[in-house]
């Protein structure tokens, strides 16, 4: 409802749902503590002031399905029958080259190897790749990325893939091994990836 018609009451909402006021305002409550809805000025026509209404936040309307994937396929089929598989490559390594100056920018400073992990996956679950780390007790790093946030991409582009471990390898540095043990390209229910410094880093 706050979908179809941002701006709708609790009023509205309540008559709808068959709730009582109170009863909306604690589910709105939740949702505007989790950053999905925000208050707003009602869509009321007539005399008065407005009533206060409700509207889904930006973080909100991403709950929504979003067809990105198949504009994303469209346009580089396009482009690749155009310019030939060649420039989609070049597209890729582009993309990834503006990606690790925005990590880069946001791990300045941070010196220690698991801070720098930690911040990268907070970047990537940002991101949507649901991304998490653990230390695994050899002297290596876990980076684990639970959902896949370019799957119908890289089904039909694999170079995504390698411009995704390009991009870990070139943020953390050259002193940093970056495996991928995990894929889910390969069948497995993530992508996983180990780093550890190199010998001698």
């Amino acid at each position: 409802m706050l979908r179809k018609q941002p701006g709708i009451t609790v009023s509205e909402l309540a008559s709808r749902l068959e709730l009582t006021g109170m009863g909306v305002r604690r589910h709105l409550d939740a949702l505007a503590a989790e950053g999905l809805v925000a208050p707003t000025a009602c869509v009321r026509k007539g005399p008065g002031r407005p009533a206060s209404g409700w509207r889904l936040s930006a973080a909100g309307l991403e709950l929504f399905p979003r067809r990105y994937d198949a504009v994303a396929l469209d346009l580089l089929e396009d482009f690749s029958e155009n310019a030939g598989p060649e420039a989609v490559d070049d597209l890729f390594a582009r993309r990834t080259d503006k990606q690790v100056a925005v990590y880069e920018q946001a791990l300045d400073g941070i010196a220690s190897l698991d801070e720098r992990v930690a911040a990268l996956a907070g970047i990537r679950d940002e991101a949507g790749y649901l991304a998490e780390w653990d230390d695994s007790g050899d002297g290596s790093l876990v980076l684990t990325e639970n959902n896949c946030a370019v799957h119908r991409v890289a089904e039909r582009y694999p170079a995504v893939c390698a411009q995704e471990l390009a991009l870990l390898r070139r943020v953390l540095g050259p002193d940093v091994e970056v495996v991928r043990v995990a894929h889910t390209m390969a069948g497995d229910a993530v992508c996983s990836y180990r780093i550890r410094p190199r010998d001698g880093g």
